[in-house]
């Protein structure tokens, strides 16, 4: 292998090694581990087919290292998955039912807290005509239960 190949080799490797901050650290890992497998398989490769060990190594690390980096990529991005789904999930749980607008009436909570509440918390109500009967007769006021009219579910 000449001296040009090997400079460009080890330049990929450079590259591949210093990544960036929004690199996700299963990329980092993977990178690590990818080259250092590579390397190591390479050389051994390298040497024992015609004794070019360290040509093979280069080689070797940075073909494993952007392996690594690929797979690691992939864990990173179902990690975020993961996380984006566990917080819609976490939102959704939070959100007011019929009921608990119902209670927070029943413990004195002032309109304006109901409805602010039923903002922050996204929640969205069905409301038919036996809702608000029910609504009603359990003292909502009626600003209340205009707000909620226009959540629609």
């Amino acid at each position: 292998m000449n001296k040009r190949t090997i400079f460009f080799v080890l330049l990929s490797v450079v590259f591949v090694f210093s990544g960036c901050e929004s690199m996700g650290s299963d990329t980092k890992k993977g990178i690590g581990i990818g080259a250092l497998a590579g390397s190591v398989l390479g050389g051994v490769v390298g040497h024992n087919t015609g004794g070019h060990g360290v040509e093979g190594a280069l080689i070797g690390g940075a073909v494993g290292a952007g392996a690594g980096a690929l797979i690691g990529s992939g864990m990173d991005d179902d990690a975020k998955k993961k996380a984006q789904t566990t917080q819609a999930t976490s939102a959704a749980s939070t959100q007011l039912t019929i009921l608990k607008v119902v209670d927070m009436v029943k413990q004195g909570t002032p309109d304006d807290v109901i409805i602010d509440e039923i903002q922050k918390t996204g929640s969205a109500f069905a409301m038919d005509a036996q809702t608000v009967q029910y609504l009603k007769d359990n003292k909502v006021s009626d600003k209340v239960i205009g707000y909620m009219m226009t959540t629609k579910k």
